[in-house]
């Protein structure tokens, strides 16, 4: 397990940990994403809960959904929208490059959007993380999620694999897709910019501790008649 990057490991875990909820925030994801415009803010809304609660090791309030769903609204949606632009952009010109080049452009072309591709999906977890916690600007968080790539590099790239199989899994298991498989890669992402925040654990009193508080407590009752 050692071997794994460390947003695999802590990806899984926290998957195990919250899996309940995690159902729970993909079926929410879904029923909204249904309507297309709210795609987006949905996405935002559902990183920022894992990330400010799953995360820090703390039991995730589907309560506060709608609160982040309205303080995601608009930047949700530049985000759909880059994200639509962006595939359109990479359509369009992977179809018209191939068909002006010979053989060899063709190759070309296509191992560049390939590679523009994996690009883009490994800033997305510094993206969202910048856009739906931090909350800046959409050209600040742009920059951060540039920063956050150039600072780990491999680990970024290494992420994308994780919706890969996210996207694998839904177009052969489509109910299990719907529902859980966003609501995981989201929660790889989380781990991805930033690791799990252990809780400590409460300390268990010290024997010299429990005897005077034993000893206090037999001192305040009242002797029986």
């Amino acid at each position: 397990m050692s071997l794994l990057p460390r947003a695999y490991r802590e990806g899984g875990l926290l998957t195990w940990r919250y899996l309940l909820p995690l159902v729970w925030l993909n079926l929410i994801w879904l029923a909204l994403s249904w309507t297309l415009v709210l795609a987006g803010p949905a996405t935002l809304a559902s990183y920022a809960l894992i990330a400010t609660t799953m995360r820090e090791d703390r039991e995730p309030d589907l309560r506060l959904f709608p609160s982040l769903l309205r303080h995601n609204l608009l930047p949700g949606l530049l985000w759909c929208l880059t994200v639509a632009v962006f595939a359109f952009l990479m359509y369009s010109n992977l179809v018209f490059w191939r068909r002006l080049l010979g053989n060899f452009g063709d190759a070309l072309v296509s191992l560049l959007a390939l590679y523009l591709s994996w690009l883009f999906v490994a800033l997305q977890p510094y993206l969202l993380e910048a856009l739906s916690v931090q909350r800046l600007s959409y050209r600040r968080a742009w920059q951060a999620a540039l920063l956050g790539l150039v600072r780990t590099p491999v680990s970024a790239h290494l992420y994308v694999l994780i919706p890969l199989l996210v996207v694998l899994l839904a177009f052969f298991f489509r109910t299990f897709g719907l529902v859980i498989l966003v609501s995981i890669a989201l929660t790889f992402a989380a781990v991805q910019v930033r690791p799990i925040t252990e809780q400590p654990e409460p300390a268990e009193p010290e024997p010299a501790e429990l005897a005077e508080s034993e000893s206090s407590d037999s001192a305040g009752q009242l002797p029986r008649p």
